[in-house]
């Protein structure tokens, strides 16, 4: 995989004052969950979660944030490379109303040789996803959580989960919570062409007598599955903050389809609304498509920015 190096500062206006992250700002990927680096999260299904955060009254409901974060790396001579990754989360809260939405991208080139004219694409994916929850009590919430994912890699072209659920809040605390969430899960997948045709082992098109490609796969797909998911956020520091959240979804339909999502984000304050961000995300699909490898990871550093 892509290795993302850090280095990037952000600018940018101002937005609102900041708490601690979302409930569901770790885990996404291919369906929800609490965000990821791209995160870095490549999977808001993504990828890990940004940000530094300042514990506030227990007793204070309304709460607006906004957090960016990016990183790049760029090398040139005999080698050249070329990557970046870019995150962005949104959080209002008023009184028992929460609403979060997540924008996480990953983009990484590179030449094959010293001698090669071009760069060739080796990471490209863009995920997003907005989440609306009602606090029924202090411990528990319903939610629903719309999540879109675009991943050339993958085969991709664009896949859409839809999530309703409940949450419940073993610890509850906003500067420190463990919770569990149940429900339900609809995915759709519109596949790039390239990733349903056969290949020779060159990577060529394979023709038919006709002088056709063979399509292997289904161009769309559908599924429905159940979904739990489990996460962790401990910001009772203010200087380094930690987030999780595993995902598990397992198909209603096809009895031998599951998938895994696993975020996670350590972040430490570097000076006033600057932090620094290391992001791991996994994302394990147990039936991809042909060609196409079972498990993603990133590893990602980056600069983030919290708005106030």
């Amino acid at each position: 995989m892509l290795r993302l190096a850090l280095v990037a500062l952000v600018l940018a206006p101002t937005l609102a004052h900041a708490e601690e992250p979302p409930p569901t700002a770790v885990p996404t990927g291919t369906g929800g969950g609490q965000k990821p680096a791209s995160s870095g999260t490549t999977e808001i299904e993504g990828q890990g979660k940004f940000g530094s955060v300042t514990a506030v009254d227990d007793e204070n409901k309304d709460v607006t944030e906004l957090n960016l974060s990016a990183g790049g790396m760029l090398s040139t001579g005999n080698s050249r490379t070329a990557a970046g990754t870019l995150s962005t989360n949104f959080r209002l809260r008023r009184k028992v109303h929460q609403f979060t939405a997540i924008v996480l991208g990953n983009y990484g080139a590179a030449a094959p040789s010293p001698a090669a004219d071009k760069f060739e694409t080796t990471v490209a994916n863009i995920q997003g996803r907005t989440r609306y929850d009602a606090f029924l009590s202090e411990r528990w919430s319903a939610f629903a959580m719309l999540t879109a994912r675009h991943d050339r890699f993958q085969g991709l072209d664009f896949r859409l989960n839809v999530d309703p659920g409940i949450a419940y809040y073993i610890i509850p605390k906003k500067n420190h919570r463990l919770w569990l969430e149940i429900g339900y899960d609809y995915q759709f997948d519109l596949r790039r062409d390239d990733a349903i045709i056969e290949k020779d082992d060159m990577g060529n098109p394979v023709l038919d007598a006709d002088g056709n490609t063979i399509q292997i796969a289904d161009k769309t797909f559908q599924n429905h599955a159940v979904r739990l998911f489990a996460g962790y956020s401990n910001h009772l520091s203010e200087k380094v903050t930690f987030d999780t959240g595993v995902e598990y979804m397992q198909s209603v339909v096809y009895g031998d389809v599951f998938r895994i999502n696993w975020d996670n984000a350590l972040t430490t304050q570097l000076a006033n609304r600057f932090s620094l961000s290391a992001t791991f995300t996994l994302r394990y699909e147990n039936h991809p498509l042909p060609d196409v490898r079972k498990l993603d990871t990133i590893t990602a550093m980056n600069v983030v920015y919290r708005f106030f």
